[in-house]
């Protein structure tokens, strides 16, 4: 009806036709041959032009229901703003070059065309099935999963709107093609992976190793965990006893030296006691420091000859950094290992790459851990993956990153820089050049806007859940090139588990009920009240029997 163009056209609908975000078609006449041109509804309007304001506000006044007046309820007229999508042209999607007819016949077509118009020409090894498309439950709605992993995929809505449910259908899908899996794991979302039949999961419990970790790394570890910034003299002494630890030669000369001062020797290794092994030099020296008369310390440990020329406040500075380090890690270490009770311990750096094969997921339970000692765990493994993949170690594989807030944060939402968050740079890496070294992406988050802008950009495939954080809604308009002003209003109102589809993975952006993953995490929701009453059961009943035998012997009830 009306006037139409190349990019949209309105249409007048019988009540109850359609829905917003249908995918609706209209044919048309091109050179004497009859192509389907596809659109997809947009605002639909709904007038009663026998209705007039004046009327509605007189019987508002008078408090009368209107099917009791004399006005006419059974003429409305229902409009449709329909976007074009393009026309197919021998299975293929091209950009209409002419405008519909006006007064042409719009209509739904069958379940089967729809959804074979959405697959498109994706073969069929490379289909996932996701769910169905929101308005019609009959057209089953798959993704390409090669552009899945090969080209990133973002994950966004807010929280409790089914943003994990939805990875874990995902990732099913995948599991299902032997594509090997490697899961981020923060909050146990993921354990259930391990009903999945025919498929390797290994859930694995990752443990610093300082003697195999670059002296950055360290730092990393010591600044996270003892939540104190590291000045120039303390890291050049920390540095010094790093590489006399690491060398047996050395640490020998060490031990040997700090018997003749008088001050004991060596008890720790980096090996079993990790940062108390450093702090235990640094309290050596520290004592070594205070002492009005000392023996030279050996050649053969010159750099950290040259490091206890600091002040007795630097030593005790460092002591006190690792020692809090060191305790904060055990702790970490005791949660993680309560969370993670069926897992294995995480291969050393050199051989962390052997945990990506075909057919296996291999899953790093990051709970218990501080958001800091995540991220350099998750910079430490990635790195190593990396030159692992460069050097064709491995085979390709797709990393999956829950809170990726926390993993690559913009400039906006990380204090100090880019160097504060060491995760930050290797991901980003990833996100730029992974394609070419088989490293894809899936990253999941909450709070769209506090992603690094260029990692995101970096996502070529979208599933977008309900949002309703303003700023994130205005984040995702701007990132996301191909999500329509349509589809970025109807964002806040998606029921829990409706998501938009968009990116190369999908012929075009489509909304769908995604279909609940088979799996389940760890913590599910769970209603917290009905917990509490079945806990409170036995109690009662145990307070029943203590009233009954204290009535008995005739004693005061209990309280």
């Amino acid at each position: 009806m009306g006037v139409s163009s190349t990019t949209e056209f309105q249409m007048q609908v019988r009540p109850d036709a359609v829905r917003a975000q249908d995918l609706v078609a209209v044919d048309t006449v091109e050179g004497g041959e009859t192509y389907r041109v596809w659109a997809k509804v947009g605002v639909i309007e709904r007038l009663n032009p026998l209705f007039p304001r004046e009327a509605a506000q007189e019987l508002a006044f008078q408090g009368r229901d209107p099917i009791d007046s004399v006005v006419s309820l059974s003429r409305e007229m229902i409009t449709a703003t329909c976007k074009v999508v393009g026309v197919q042209r021998d299975g293929r999607l091209e950009p209409p070059k002419y405008p519909v007819q006006p007064a042409g016949k719009v209509y739904v077509p069958p379940a089967e065309e729809i959804e074979s118009f959405l697959v498109g020409d994706t073969p069929e090894h490379r289909r996932l099935y996701l769910g169905t498309e929101r308005g019609n439950k009959d057209v089953r709605v798959y993704v390409d999963g090669h552009m899945a992993v090969s080209r990133h995929v973002a994950v966004l809505a807010s929280t409790g709107a089914g943003k994990t449910v939805a990875t874990r259908k995902l990732l099913e899908e995948l599991m299902k093609k032997g594509y090997p899996i490697l899961i981020f794991d923060p909050h146990g979302d993921y354990s259930g992976l391990h009903i999945a039949k025919h498929t390797e999961v290994t859930t694995y419990l990752p443990e610093i190793r300082l003697a195999e970790e670059e002296f950055d790394q360290v730092l990393n570890y010591i600044r996270g965990m003892s939540g104190e910034t590291i000045s120039a003299p303390q890291e050049q002494l920390l540095m010094g006893i790093m590489e006399v630890l690491s060398d047996d030669a050395k640490r020998a000369a060490l031990d040997v030296a700090l018997r003749e001062n008088e001050v004991g020797g060596l008890q720790k290794t980096l090996e079993h006691d990790h940062f108390y092994a450093l702090a235990e030099v640094a309290e050596k020296i520290a004592v070594l420091k205070a002492a009005d008369d000392r023996a030279p310390l050996p050649r053969e440990i010159s750099r950290l000859s040259a490091a206890i020329n600091v002040q007795s406040s630097t030593a005790n500075a460092v002591r006190r950094q690792t020692k809090k380090a060191g305790w904060q890690y055990w702790n970490m270490i005791k949660t993680n290992r309560k969370f993670a009770a069926i897992s294995k311990p995480l291969p050393s750096g050199k051989d962390v790459h052997t945990i990506i094969k075909t057919g296996a997921v291999a899953i790093v339970s990051l709970e218990g851990y501080t958001d800091e000692l995540r991220q350099s765990i998750v910079a430490s493994i990635l790195s190593r993956m990396l030159s692992a993949r460069i050097d064709e170690k491995m085979p390709r594989f797709l990393t999956v990153l829950e809170e990726a807030h926390n993993f690559i944060p913009g400039w906006s939402a990380g204090s100090g820089g880019e160097g504060s968050v060491p995760s930050l740079s290797v991901i980003k890496q990833i996100a730029t050049e992974g394609r070419k070294y088989g490293m894809g992406l899936i990253f999941i988050s909450q709070r769209p806007s506090r992603i690094d802008a260029t990692v995101l950009s970096q996502a070529n495939s979208y599933i977008i859940l309900r949002i309703v954080n303003p700023n994130d809604q205005k984040y995702i308009r701007d990132v996301v090139e191909t999500m329509g002003e349509d589809e970025a209003k109807a964002l806040p109102n998606l029921n829990t588990g409706e998501a938009l589809l968009s990116g190369l993975f999908t012929r075009i952006p489509v909304m769908v009920k995604v279909e609940k993953s088979r799996s389940e995490g760890k913590h599910e929701e769970e209603d917290f009240l009905a917990y509490a009453e079945k806990s409170a059961e036995p109690m009662a009943a145990e307070d029943s029997a203590k009233w009954v035998e204290a009535s008995s012997a005739g004693l005061s009830t209990p309280s």
